[in-house]
């Protein structure tokens, strides 16, 4: 079974973290969803969820899949010296890291981002930073996977980057059949 932990910071984009970790359960794998600073995280529009366990309880050998949510919180997610460990932990080791919204600041600053192909929300603050560290941004996708970065530009996309990450994690079969479960016909 695929191990997959989504990250909660406080002001995270609601539908950018609950698609994957609907699209992924639905897939029968292990999502866990982490509280980056307590198991109670407060979303960018009021909602509050109660996370399934924290980030220093992760480890990169025991995941297959890291995502991280857009919103307020990929600058709190930026922040946080044990986040961007763990992203390169998992770079390092060649297992997907999957990034929607803002959250690709967290990719430049654990300095992933250096001549890859990256997708993020139009910002003109994100697109700054995700100059400075090098990336290639690509404007006109949705979803953009280069090597084992998954990145994806806003909450319209979130489904297609649900969708994105099971496809990654080898269960295309399973995707297209959730798809069509789902009603889903494209972004």
């Amino acid at each position: 079974m695929k191990k997959v932990a989504i990250l909660a910071a406080p002001g995270f984009e609601e539908i950018e973290l609950i698609a994957p970790l609907d699209i992924l359960r639905r897939l029968n794998m292990e999502v866990m969803l982490a509280g980056v600073q307590s198991d109670k995280v407060v979303s960018a529009h009021d909602v509050t969820v109660t996370t399934d366990t924290m980030l220093d309880k992760l480890h990169a050998d025991k995941l297959d899949a890291l995502v991280l949510p857009g919103g307020a919180g990929s600058w709190i997610l930026r922040d946080t010296p044990e986040v961007i460990h763990l992203v390169k932990k998992m770079h390092e080791a060649g297992k997907l890291v999957a990034a929607i919204c803002a959250a690709p600041i967290v990719l430049a600053k654990a300095g992933l981002v250096k001549d890859r192909e990256i997708t993020a929300y139009p910002a003109q603050d994100v697109y700054r930073e995700l100059n400075e560290a090098g990336a290639r941004i690509v404007k006109d996708e949705n979803v953009v996977l280069d090597g084992n970065m998954l990145t994806a530009n806003g909450p319209g996309a979130a489904m297609l980057f649900g969708y994105s990450i099971g496809e990654y994690l080898g269960e295309d079969l399973q995707v297209a059949q959730l798809k069509e479960q789902m009603c889903y016909t494209g972004v």
